[in-house]
């Protein structure tokens, strides 16, 4: 009886402890409603926070380019409408996995402990003339040992982040 009440009490305690992770991507975009949209068509990038990694640098910079250039903005090198700027990270989650067998927990039962590693991308555009924030974009998921894979997810997130962009209540009926 007191083993039973220890290991049903030890995987409780486990359970609380561990948060467990979500395997869909999460994407969650904000912006200033006051913003007329329609009056920003260029852009610049100014450096964030970007990842060591240079190819997938470039990767994350030519993703957002190819989702705005679909939206009819144009990259520029000088006098831009709005500036860009990404940050990305890559955090570790801990995932945790039970089994038992028999009533109440008093079978046999293993748990295990996973790390999965979750990439975070955030993509802000600013005003150039007034360096207030228009729009930011949130978006993460998990990252494998696939470059191919991950280059996939990436270009779905950007696309999933920018699908509903420019925002549709700040766009001006002028056009």
């Amino acid at each position: 009886m007191y083993r039973q009440s220890l290991r049903t009490a030890l995987f409780v305690a486990l359970a609380c402890m561990m948060p467990l992770v979500a395997s869909a991507q999460k994407v969650d975009v904000d912006y200033d409603k006051a913003v007329d949209f329609s009056k920003a068509r260029t852009y610049a990038w100014q450096t964030g926070q970007p990842v060591s990694n240079p190819l997938l640098h470039k990767r994350i910079i030519s993703a957002i380019d190819r989702q705005l250039a679909a939206k009819g903005w144009t990259k520029v090198e000088a006098s831009p409408s709005a500036v860009l700027v990404y940050q990305a990270a890559v955090d570790e989650q801990k995932e945790l996995s039970a089994w038992g067998s028999g009533p109440r927990w008093s079978g046999f039962g293993t748990a295990r402990v996973e790390t999965i590693l979750v990439g975070q991308l955030v993509v802000d555009i600013y005003d150039a003339s007034n360096a207030q924030l228009m729009w930011r974009g949130f978006v993460s998921d998990t990252v494998t040992d696939s470059t191919e894979k991950n280059e996939r997810k990436l270009n779905d997130a950007v696309a999933k982040l920018f699908k509903r962009f420019p925002p549709k209540a700040a766009v001006s009926s002028e056009r």
